[in-house]
Parts: C-alpha cells; structure tokens; sequence
C-alpha cells in the first residue's frame, strides 16, 4: 500500500480520533444537569459515564435499539427512571445539541486530511455510534466532505471489533484489506478489529507523546501519538 495508489483507502474512527469527543461529552453531560437535575451538575460525568458502560455494549450487540439505548442512557445519567420515552428521548436530544455546539476537531485533523487529499487517498469513516449521532457529529465537525461514506456499528448491524464492521467498508469501498488501513484510537475496536479483518492498523495514543513505533504489539502494524505522524507511516508503508 502507497499514497501513489489512487485505489488505496484510509479508514477512521471518529470519536477521540478526529472529534474531540471528551471536550463535547463533558460540556453536554453538565448542561443535561444543569437543565433537568441541577443537583447532579457536579457529579455530572460521572453519572454520564455509568449510563454509557451500562447501555452502550447492549446496543452494540443488537440487544437495545438505539432508541432504546438513548432512553435508557437518559434515566440513568440524570437519575428518573419514571421519565416516559417521550421524556427521556427529549432529554438525550438536549444533551446532543448541547454536544453538537460544544464539538470540536483535534487541531490536526483538518491538516492531516487535507494532506491526504492531496495525495490522492480515498478516506472514510467506520464508527461504532448509532447512526443519527455520528452523522450529525460528522456535519457540525465539518467533515462531510471529506469522507466517501460514513459507516456506523447502526448501519453495518455489526460493531468493531467484529470483522463484519470492517468488510461491509471494503464492500462499499469495492477494495480488498490489504488495500487498506484503518486509523483509530481503541486498542481493541480499532487496532486489534482492523489487524484481525485483514487491515493494516494504526493506533493513535493522543495521550502519549512519541515517534512512530513500528509493531508495538502484536496485531498492531502503526503505533502514533498523532495524526501528523500517519502522514510518516503512510509514506513507510
């Protein structure tokens, strides 16, 4: 794989990979408090982080809807469970408008994808969110346009790491894996999932500062600490 390839793709995450999900998640859990359970303000992320590990993984392995996910999320964060699915859908709206203002891009994201336009990369997204969240947050970040299509776990009826997720991409991509490569910032979802459909993967650690590291681990072709550096690997590749 080369970024001489026109045929060569680059598949990303999008949450702490492109979007700064943490910034937008804090501010949208402490209005969603603020709004409906002003005592819960200071404990907000908290509360927010226990409804997401408590409904997240059942949406993603097709046992709730994502409407049902979204509900339930709501009850749990602001702590109403007696709230209706009127109620809680309402509520789950305020908190992603509130998310949607707050959105933002890592301040490399925009440079690093532009360079790879240049370079005659085909790009996309495959995100484990439901639908209507990801492509909302992929609006509102601005980067519709450079992506061939957006995939959600949603869509695919298949969540990374399954390989299933990874091969509805090549399908609509119409490319084999190992004419691609996939970006993200989970070691398991991401890396490991990429590594196992066939992939080259690229683990960014946004956390860890570094130089390119080449097989860190096992399954994991690309370690960076940011996406400047996946212009170096694409280039090593």
């Amino acid at each position: 794989m080369t970024s001489q390839t026109s045929a060569s793709m680059l598949l990303f995450d999008l949450d702490d990979t492109l979007v700064d999900d943490a910034i937008a998640t804090e501010t949208a859990a402490k209005a969603l408090c603020t709004h409906y359970q002003p005592e819960l303000e200071a404990e907000a992320m908290s509360h927010w982080r226990r409804a997401l590990k408590q409904h997240y993984p059942a949406f993603l392995q097709g046992q709730l809807s994502a409407a049902e996910m979204r509900q339930a999320r709501a009850r749990e964060a602001l702590q109403k469970p007696e709230l209706s699915d009127k109620q809680a859908e309402d509520a789950f709206e305020y908190f992603m408008q509130q998310y949607i203002a707050a959105t933002q891009l890592y301040p490399d994201t925009l440079v690093c994808l532009d360079k790879l336009r240049q370079q005659g990369w085909r790009l996309a997204l495959v995100s484990n969110g439901p639908e209507d969240m990801q492509q909302r947050k992929v609006k509102a970040a601005g980067l519709t346009h450079y992506f061939e299509f957006v995939l959600t776990a949603e869509a695919a009826g298949s969540a990374k790491p399954d390989p299933a997720i990874f091969d509805k991409a090549l399908a609509m991509a119409k490319l084999s894996a190992k004419d691609c490569c996939y970006v993200g910032d989970n070691f398991k979802n991401d890396a490991q999932g990429a590594e196992a459909a066939g992939l080259t993967s690229v683990w960014l650690q946004r956390q860890v500062a570094g130089e390119v590291v080449a097989q860190p681990f096992d399954n994991v072709t690309w370690q960076i600490s940011g996406l400047s550096q996946l212009l170096e690997c694409v280039r090593l590749a």
